[in-house]
């Protein structure tokens, strides 16, 4: 009898622990910190579009800049995706910034040629 009611007791937290991880997994961010991380990127920048990246120094160039609007659901401010635009002179290039755990992210959209 204690020996089932140990199992179930044992299997209900792994349940319960793993929902929560992946839920964690997931993160938060702020527009703010959205369009820093962005510009925190130059590696990203480049592969999108060349003209956001200087080519002696490898860092983004000055007037590069970006700005985000979040998507649906908010959660006290902070969202999981953005809808961003960065913009360089009359370049333009649109992406969606998807939130991830531990100040992560990725960027998803059409790539400039």
């Amino acid at each position: 009898m204690r020996g089932a009611l140990l199992a179930t007791l044992v299997t209900s937290l792994i349940v319960a622990n793993a929902a929560s991880a992946s839920e964690s997994a997931v993160g938060w961010h702020t527009k703010r910190q959205a369009e820093r991380n962005i510009l925190g990127a130059p590696k990203a920048l480049r592969r999108w579009n060349p003209v956001f990246v200087n080519r002696v120094t490898h860092l983004v160039k000055r007037n590069v800049v970006v700005g985000c609007e979040g998507l649906a659901p908010r959660h006290a401010d902070t969202f999981r995706r953005f809808s961003c635009v960065v913009r360089y002179r009359t370049t333009t290039a649109r992406m969606i910034y998807l939130a991830q755990a531990k100040n992560g992210f990725e960027l998803r959209g059409r790539h400039a040629p």
